[in-house]
């Protein structure tokens, strides 16, 4: 919980101030107006206003000068403009005093005053923001008020901003973690760079007689480019093409266009306002990927290291133009620190997961069996590596595929290739961030598939977050593999890993088993079902009579076995008999045995794990991802979503490190219900706040409930009120007049510090169903911690069943009555040893038991 009573004793203090403000400002009154400007700048900028929305600090300082009898000017249509303070001792600082305090002002340079006041005008009339490269030794906080003034904080991880939509070649770019294609050319000298606004001023571009003058001529320096460019596409999902024409038309302005100018132009003129050092270069974000650089800025002279200087600029300018901020604490490994560094070469750690996140890896588009990375052919003692692949997010899945030469043994190991590391928005001081290890975003997984790409002979699913996920299997024949590498987390993050694949001879290959098709998960009562399986003897013989399926009803006592039946080659048939809906569900498995090698079963598991199927069909009472309005109602005390009030809408995420919101939803369809959703003010003030479902009929056979949720009350894990609340979950039968708990997550405990969990409960074994049910979700603040809390992916599912009208007995027509025409249709299955004719033990064999018990049927009629 925020500290209210602060809060509103700045603010009152503040409109003391500005009450006690003289209103008029004549010349002689110029100390009473610094007293009051300093004021409003102790109480209000320095302590509150950062912490706001860029729209509440215009309006507030605009509010705060036009009650002070100032002579304010709007320049915008929102009322929310450029004031022009004139009755100011200083004009110039009253428009930055928000951001840059007394002290550093007195010790900047007048040039860079000029770009500060630049920057800030540009800011409040709307204009996209653009940020400079600073020199190493610039002064830290004149970085920290270039990016505040032009940019406010960022709250995404790897401090992002929106990435490329459009580009000359793609058209439409697609959406996050899409690979796109940029063009890149550079602007004839002689044409012009506009003033943006940002106090660096405007020039003709001189970048060939610039960098002529240091190399010699573009054969030596655009290499340089090139190299950047290079490296950048070797790590993320950008594939860069020179566009050799540029039409010199004015830079920042002009959209790419194939064959006349690039989607990045890269130009340079002696930037006013600055001399040596200072800003290196300035670069916009998407969709203007346009790099400007300081002509002539004595700091590009020293080439050494095959002109790191240079490259590192271009590097980090490109970055922006990739639609990334400014990241800190400043520890030398991280390109997109506001200060260049020239300890390493190129895009680090934290770069390459902020460019995958929004493009994807090297692999991608590789989503799908069709679009599978081809790793080649692979024979005896064959590997394949491939380094720095991701997981961008939790839906994306990585497909490979190999050609095996011959029968192998496979090794294959996805292995999280990220670290533990510092990084957060830019900061006055820049040197803090949110500790977090990127290693243990994503569980992986490994699947191994047949040539058809969906057909799965092998998984891996045996290790937690962070830790190395390896799958051995067996390839039985030479031919095509399909490898997916998946997530068992639901994370909307992003997981680096390396990958590999290893290949030693295949050991002795027994028998094989592959369902052509999804094994059933639904059967219907008084039927029977039946799907098709591949048995491969491989290197061994297979033992007559041994292929069988094996089923129960339930999950408790013995199973019965059935023969399959041969089609074809290696194809076989299994039939599941008829079950009834007191039956609820079976259990089943098919086996082989060869002579060698012993049973072998699918699944794997045999009897210990079998496949399970519902008797009947399910039955989906709610499932709401809250993309629409299903009838959910807020209750409780808190009425506000400033002080926490549950609020459906996509998740807008925090800046302040104390603060643990979900940053996105947790099913991927956009929104959920959080808690408050306003950024860094999300936090559930001194109440509760109530989420009620919709009623919903919970009586469908083993109904569960089920749903995502987000709770966090640690505070960033620093203060020391943290972990004293709870999340409470509870279910009613009586339409919300009782209610029972189902769950309470908290004070303590695994789950209390953010990320989103899903949670499915069986409801008779909580309470009675009814078809008047309803589920509430309690956010509460009573202790004054800092709780955030979200619900998604909300859905209630059981089974239905109705027995079919039976007269097993009755085969042929007329139907709905016993005559001879279905004695005969039966001795005619019989006679064709149609499995179906199969009714008495032991099964398999078509003897007299089975004409018995086809008899008695017949002379028990129909129901």
């Amino acid at each position: 919980m925020r500290n209210a009573a602060w809060m509103m004793s700045v603010l009152a203090g503040a409109a003391a101030a500005v009450s006690a403000a003289p209103a008029t400002h004549a010349d002689g009154q110029n100390a009473e107006l610094e007293a009051f400007t300093a004021e409003l700048t102790d109480r209000i900028e320095s302590q509150l206003i950062q912490m706001l929305p860029s729209e509440q600090r215009r309006g507030i300082l605009f509010e705060r000068a036009r009650q002070a009898g100032c002579d304010v000017e709007l320049t915008s249509s929102d009322g929310v403009g450029v004031v022009a303070w004139s009755a100011f001792q200083d004009p110039d600082y009253a428009k930055v005093s928000h951001i840059v305090t007394p002290e550093l002002w007195e010790r900047t340079a007048p040039g860079h005053r000029q770009v500060l006041v630049a920057v800030a005008e540009r800011a409040l009339t709307g204009a996209d923001p653009v940020l400079p490269c600073m020199a190493p030794g610039t002064d830290p906080e004149m970085a920290y008020a270039f990016s505040e003034l032009a940019y406010g904080p960022n709250p995404i991880a790897f401090q992002q901003t929106s990435r490329w939509s459009s580009t000359a070649t793609d058209g439409g770019t697609g959406g996050q973690g899409d690979r796109i294609t940029i063009t890149y050319s550079y602007v004839p000298d002689g044409a012009f760079v506009p003033d943006l606004g940002i106090g660096l001023g405007s020039g003709t571009n001189q970048l060939f007689a610039w960098l002529n003058g240091i190399y010699g001529s573009p054969a030596n320096w655009q290499p340089l480019f090139d190299e950047v460019f290079d490296r950048w596409e070797e790590l993320i999902g950008v594939d860069y093409v020179f566009e050799p024409n540029d039409d010199g038309s004015n830079t920042n302005n002009a959209a790419g266009q194939l064959g006349v100018r690039g989607d990045v132009r890269i130009a340079a003129f002696d930037f006013q306002n600055d001399g040596n050092g200072g800003v290196l270069a300035y670069n916009n974000f998407p969709n203007d990927g346009d790099m400007i650089f300081d002509a002539f800025d004595t700091f590009y002279n020293a080439t050494g290291s095959n002109s790191l200087r240079l490259r590192n600029v271009i590097a980090h300018e490109h970055g922006h133009g990739l639609g990334m901020l400014h990241v800190c604490p400043v520890q030398n490994n991280k390109l997109m620190e506001p200060f260049l560094s020239t300890s390493f070469d190129g895009p680090q750690l934290d770069d390459i997961l902020n460019g995958q996140r929004h493009y994807g890896d090297r692999s991608e588009p590789n989503n799908n069996s069709a679009s599978a990375a081809d790793l080649g052919s692979i024979g005896l003692f064959g590997a394949a590596s491939l380094q720095q692949r991701s997981i961008d997010d939790n839906n994306d899945v990585d497909y490979f595929v190999i050609n095996a030469t011959q029968p192998l043994e496979l090794t294959i190991s996805a292995t999280p290739a990220a670290a533990t590391y510092q990084q957060g928005p830019q900061t006055q001081a820049c040197n803090t961030g949110a500790t977090t290890n990127y290693n243990t975003i994503h569980n992986l997984t490994i699947d191994l598939l047949a040539a058809d790409g969906t057909t799965v002979i092998a998984s891996s699913n045996s290790t937690g977050s962070g830790e190395t996920e390896t799958l051995v299997a067996i390839a039985p024949d030479a031919g095509t593999y399909f490898i997916r590498v998946d997530t068992a987390s639901t994370t909307n993050n992003i997981q680096l890993y390396d990958f590999q694949v290893f290949a030693i001879d295949a050991p002795f290959i027994g028998p094989s088993i592959i369902a052509d098709s999804a094994a059933p998960t639904q059967v219907d009562p008084g039927v029977s079902t039946s799907f098709d399986v591949t048995i491969d003897p491989n290197e061994d013989v297979l033992v007559g009579g041994s292929l069988l399926v094996n089923f129960r009803a339930g999950s408790s006592g013995g199973f019965t076995t059935a023969p399959l039946t041969f089609n074809a080659g290696n194809s076989y048939t299994a039939t599941l008999p008829p079950f009834d809906c007191a039956d609820g569900s079976v259990e089943y498995f098919i086996s082989a045995q060869g002579q060698s090698a012993g049973t072998t079963t699918l699944p794997s598991g045999g009897a210990s794990a079998p496949f399970s199927a519902v008797v009947g069909e399910f039955v989906e009472s709610i499932a709401d991802n809250f993309e629409t309005d299903q009838g959910w109602t807020v209750a409780g005390s808190i009425t506000s979503p400033a002080a926490g009030r549950w609020e459906r809408g996509v998740p807008v995420g925090a800046s302040d490190s104390r603060i643990s919101d979900a940053p996105e939803d947790a099913d991927g369809s956009g929104q959920c219900f959080i808690t408050g959703n306003v950024q860094d003010n999300s936090d559930v003030d001194g109440g509760d706040t109530i989420l009620v479902s919709p009623v919903f009929d919970g009586t469908a056979a083993g109904s569960t409930v089920e749903y995502f949720r987000w709770f966090d009350n640690n505070e960033g894990g620093t203060a020391q009120n943290a972990f004293t609340e709870t999340f409470v979950i509870e279910i009613s039968n009586n339409g919300g007049s009782s209610w029972t708990n189902l769950e309470t997550v908290g004070p303590t405990g695994p789950e209390v510090s953010g990320g989103w969990n899903f949670r499915s409960f069986q409801i008779d074994s909580v309470i009675a169903p009814s078809d008047n049910m309803r589920v509430r979700f309690i956010a509460q603040d009573i202790d004054g911690t800092i709780v955030e809390a979200g619900v998604d992916g909300f859905r209630v599912a059981g089974s239905s069943c109705e027995d079919p009208e039976t007269c097993p007995a009755d085969l042929a027509a007329p139907f709905g009555s016993l005559d001879f025409f279905d004695v005969l249709e039966y001795l005619a299955q019989f006679d064709a040893s149609d499995p179906s004719a199969d009714l008495a033990a032991p099964f398999g064999a078509f003897d007299f038991f089975d004409v018995l018990e086809y008899l008695a049927q017949f002379d028990a009629g129909c129901d």
